[in-house]
């Protein structure tokens, strides 16, 4: 369905209707972090329940013990799993105000030089935080709470730190071929 779209687009841009390796990277790209949102809206309705869950359970009955832990994981992941979704639909504040002022040529560059740092910084984070996590899963870390362990989890918001340098990565190429789309 992707590359449908893609050809779709090209042959309306007057372009080859090849599909490249960027075309196949952007495809993989959307897929990774149009699921990745899906996962973070599952998880923000599963916050959600919880909370509304053991609002309702205190009233009735008693709380339910693990209620903050469960939902500060389920909030860092549908944090995380949103970043690349956001990065794909141009979702974020731009402030351009003084960058508007340079010639295009300079503003390529600047535009290029960020990409380029944000690509570098993102996938340092993915991979400090699998860092963290293959720690935490060697010490045995358990939740405070609950007594389960917690690295799994770890592993998930490193994954949406990764779908986000993915997507940093196919504008920072999209910019040599062409731009991005604004």
């Amino acid at each position: 369905m992707l590359e449908k779209q893609v050809m779709h687009k090209r042959a309306v841009a007057g372009l080859p209707r090849k599909v490249g390796a960027l075309d196949r990277l952007n495809s993989l790209s959307l897929v990774l972090n149009q699921g990745l949102a899906w996962l973070a809206g599952g998880s923000l309705l599963l916050m959600v329940l919880v909370v509304v869950g053991n609002a309702i359970l205190r009233v009735v009955y008693a709380p339910f013990p693990g209620t903050t832990e469960i939902v500060g994981w389920l909030a860092a992941v549908t944090g995380a799993f949103g970043l690349g979704y956001t990065q794909v639909n141009r979702g974020y504040v731009e402030l351009d105000a003084l960058v508007e002022r340079f010639s295009p040529g300079l503003q390529k560059a600047i535009r290029r030089l960020m990409l380029f740092i944000s690509m570098i910084f993102f996938a340092l984070v993915a991979w400090q935080i699998t860092v963290y996590g293959l720690n935490v899963a060697k010490n045995g870390n358990l939740s405070e709470t609950m007594g389960i362990p917690f690295y799994p989890l770890i592993f998930l918001v490193s994954l949406g730190f990764v779908g986000l340098t993915l997507a940093i990565f196919v504008d920072f190429l999209k910019e040599f071929n062409g731009g991005v789309t604004r």
